[in-house]
């Protein structure tokens, strides 16, 4: 006879950032800044920097300024609020976030990082990216 029980885990956890992770998120917090990682023989910059590239797997050692503004690749909407992947400025890579202080969201709006007062070093630093009134 087989038996089902249901129920919840609740299973905490800790994550690493890694080294690039780690100084993106201690920048947000300090400076309220972005950062990519670019690889040297493609030239391409990934937000969330990186440590390897995602193409030619080399070590990334450059770090770039990119953002605060940006513009939308696609978004979706969910109960919880709208999300999108948005393409910050002089990145390659999109950063999914939420977005804020809007009644209508289009593929290739222009957006601007909103953040929070008091940082932590988190992603959540960044409240969302609100609407700048642009298209691309």
């Amino acid at each position: 006879m087989d038996v089902a029980v249901e129920g919840r885990i609740r299973i905490p956890y800790r994550w690493p950032a890694g080294r690039a992770g780690g100084m993106f998120l201690s920048l947000l917090a300090s400076e309220g800044r972005f950062v990519g990682s670019r690889c040297a023989p493609c030239r391409r910059v990934a937000v969330p920097p990186t440590s390897r590239c995602c193409r030619c797997h080399v070590e990334c050692a450059e770090t770039v300024p990119v953002g605060p503004e940006g513009t939308i690749v696609t978004w979706t909407s969910s109960p919880a609020g709208l999300f999108a992947l948005i393409r910050l400025d002089g990145a390659d890579s999109a950063l999914l976030h939420r977005i804020v202080e809007a009644s209508e969201v289009r593929t290739g709006m222009r957006v601007a990082a909103v953040f929070e007062k008091e940082r932590k070093g988190s992603i959540l630093d960044v409240a969302g990216f609100r609407p700048t009134g642009g298209v691309r």
